[in-house]
């Protein structure tokens, strides 16, 4: 999360991944609008670049040549990701209605959000039909679609019902593909005539002919009526064998535009002005496919008018926050289309010019691969970070400096205060009249992430850790938020979302939200004070660690290190997926399965990270350990992030070298410690000392209440003259 120091007017949010909008997030990092603030919603973290999709299919391209991965382009753009589907997007409100979250304002909306092939009227079996589209997802339909014909030697069909450039491309390139499997035939099925009916008839004809070198039947004038569990009832009363059905008919609408109420053509498709406005709504934006031009309703639904879409979008944006006057889209009128045969080849069509060739690929490739360049350059090196703090648990004050301020300071003792300070615990532990003991604990940090709903529902996860690491059954919350400098409107906006965040974790673990404040800074930052009922003979202590006992950790190590790669760019989006899942599991199940076993040694690793937290129940136990380094479980990629695994310089928390001012204490003393020892936690697990006999049980009960990286790490032992921690 980069600082922010100018009073925020307006939120942006674009809502889909397309060409254009692409292009908007890219140049918002070069030159941000003033007094704005741009959100990306989409539904998956990676798109691939659909021109360059056949080539991956046909395996000329790697998938990470032609995916841009979204969180890591919008993190070096300064542009908040959010990871979600809409439903519907509420045009009186102002808000998109998202899938298992609440809704998200906005003050000016794009939409960038694509189409899907109209569905076939009758049902056809699910595991025999292929669709194109959602395009994030299609090599994994591919790749599950390897499986089944790497099992199989039967005859195997392959139908394509559609006769467009998606339907052809993609024919050929699972042709390609598949080469090498004799038991494999394709047909093309279409309704028209001919192949690309919208093309000159000279592009046909090279589209006929790719088709027929590489054996793929085409029947024309029909269609596919009906379907059974073998066999496409076709229009004209024949049938077709089939195995896989590729669905590849033309374009349809998103539901998300019939139920936002959006003016709409005979299709369903948005309606919108040369300005790309909707005609009904000048604040929301529409482009790509999703769009029907009042000027060109019969525009085709080709990604090359996106592309241009995208300057003339970026330029409305801002002189419609400004209130200049908005240029208008001029579709042009003959467009380069290029068209990969996955034969080394490509067919070019440019108004009523054709051709085909290996030296059409060369110009597609070159072009592609420029295209992609644009946005996977953008990511390729490490922002300078020099400058920017960690938020989560990363922004906390050293335990250095927290020791030596404690140490200063004259806190008194109270009869009912059971545990706090001077006890060297996280929460407080006080007496209550009816014999059971009231926990306290509170925490506070900067945001880590631009998600002010994952915001919220992580820190309120991190804040309930502190009691469930001492077997309390939280029942309150007080938060304290602190908003950015910004109108109105969007405060109210980002402190609905992240209290909302807040809310769904203390609603799963039962906890009611009694109250709190909220102030203004340059900083986002929220905290609560969590309150809990234990029964004091059952609590969990740092000081309980015996001789013998097995150090059991439920939950990777890592966070510190990859959140702050997230902030500069550097984090994948196949590791921050499961960072991002990782923070959002609760310590409470865990915290039950010790209970259960009779567990007394305990606490959570945060802030101070393994070290630090590991040596407070040392210090306490009068215990030193031996930690086994091979077993310590560590989030995807942080290998890589933080150096061990690594080729560049190393990325670390801005906490991590306050929290190794404990690496005198840790055997054997060298200067290449392990860096997961002093990474900061945030919403980390619990640590907890177990009974050897218990060790392997306790294990097995933490996987199967879904703690699957949970692993023994280490032994406990007696100390010398100074706990201490032992590698090896």
């Amino acid at each position: 999360m980069r600082a922010q120091t100018a009073k925020i007017e307006r939120d942006i949010v674009l809502l889909g991944a397309g060409n254009a909008h692409l292009q908007v997030v890219k140049w918002w990092g070069m030159r941000p609008i003033d007094g704005a603030r741009l959100a990306l919603v989409n539904r998956a973290s990676t798109m691939p670049y659909s021109g360059m999709l056949p080539g991956c299919i046909s395996r000329t391209y790697r998938r990470e040549e032609i995916t841009v991965d979204l969180a890591r382009l919008c993190a070096v753009s300064g542009v908040t990701f959010i990871e979600a589907e809409a439903e519907r997007v509420d045009v009186e409100h102002k808000e998109i209605h998202l899938r298992g979250r609440v809704p998200l304002r906005y003050d000016v909306l794009g939409m960038n959000i694509g189409s899907r092939p109209a569905a076939p009227e009758s049902p056809i079996p699910p595991d025999k039909l292929l669709l194109l589209k959602p395009l994030e997802t299609l090599m994994e339909r591919i790749e599950a679609l390897d499986t089944r014909i790497d099992g199989t030697e039967e005859k195997f069909h392959i139908v394509f019902a559609g006769g467009g450039a998606s339907a052809l491309e993609v024919c050929l390139a699972l042709r390609a593909r598949y080469a090498e499997k004799k038991n494999l035939t394709y047909s093309m099925v279409v309704g028209g005539e001919r192949i690309l009916p919208r093309s000159s008839v000279s592009v046909s004809a090279h589209a006929a002919d790719a088709l027929d070198k590489a054996n793929v039947g085409i029947r024309s004038h029909v269609m596919v009526s009906t379907a059974d569990e073998n066999m496409l009832h076709l229009s004209d009363g024949d049938m077709l064998r089939y195995d896989l059905c590729v669905w590849a008919t033309s374009a349809a609408p998103l539901p998300l535009v019939a139920a936002s109420g959006f003016a709409v053509d005979c299709r369903g498709f948005v309606r919108a002005h040369d300005t790309l406005q909707t005609l009904t709504h000048a604040d929301v934006f529409a482009v790509g496919d999703c769009v029907s031009l009042a000027s060109h309703p019969t525009l085709p639904k080709a990604g090359v008018f996106a592309v241009r879409e995208g300057p003339v979008l970026w330029d409305n944006l801002q002189a419609h926050l400004s209130g200049e006057d908005l240029r208008p889209y001029r579709p042009q009128k003959f467009y380069l289309f290029l068209l990969n045969t996955s034969d080394g080849k490509s067919i070019m069509s440019y108004g009523p010019w054709a051709a085909s060739g290996k030296w059409v690929f060369g110009w597609k490739d070159f072009i592609d691969r420029n295209w992609t360049r644009k946005f996977l350059g953008a990511y390729a090196d490490p922002m300078p970070m020099d400058e920017e703090r960690c938020g989560g648990c990363g922004a906390k004050v050293g335990g250095e400096i927290l020791q030596r301020v404690l140490d200063r300071l004259d806190v008194e003792s109270h009869p009912k205060v059971i545990a706090g300070v001077a006890a060297g615990e996280d929460a407080a532990v006080q007496q209550l009249p009816d014999g059971r003991v009231e926990i306290q604990s509170v925490d506070f940090f900067r945001a880590f992430i631009g998600d002010a709903y994952l915001f919220g529902r992580i820190a309120a996860i991190n804040a309930l850790s502190d009691l469930y690491a001492m077997n309390a059954e939280p029942f309150s919350a007080l938060a304290t938020v602190t908003l950015p400098y910004a109108a109105p409107g969007v405060r109210e906006g980002q402190l609905y979302q992240v209290l909302s965040g807040a809310l769904t974790s203390f609603r799963e673990h039962g906890v009611t939200l009694t109250g709190g404040h909220t102030s203004e800074s340059g900083d986002f930052q929220i905290g609560f004070t969590v309150t809990g009922y234990a029964e004091p003979t059952r609590l969990f202590r740092k000081n309980a660690l015996r001789a013998g006992d097995v150090l059991l950790l439920t939950k990777p190590l890592g966070t510190g290190a990859l959140l702050r790669a997230a902030m500069m760019g550097q984090c994948s989006a196949a590791n921050y997926g499961p960072l991002l899942a990782g923070m959002q599991v609760s310590n409470r199940a865990a915290a039950e399965v010790f209970a259960q076993h009779g567990v007394r040694a305990c606490t959570d690793v945060t802030g101070f990270g393994l070290a630090g937290h590991l040596l407070e129940m040392l210090d306490a136990s009068r215990m030193s350990a031996e930690l086994r380094e091979n077993t310590v479980v560590r989030y995807p990629g942080f290998d890589e992030v933080a150096g061990e695994n690594g080729t560049g310089e190393p990325i670390r928390s801005t906490l991590h070298d306050d929290n190794a001012w404990v690496r005198d204490r840790v055997v054997p003393r060298t200067d290449e410690l392990p860096p997961w020892l002093f990474d900061p936690q945030t919403a980390g697990g619990l640590l907890a000392g177990v009974s050897p006999d218990d060790a392997e049980c306790l294990r097995d009960a933490l996987q199967e209440a879904g703690y699957a990286d949970a692993v023994c790490i280490g032994t406990v032992r007696d100390t010398g003259d100074e706990p201490t921690i032992h590698l090896t």
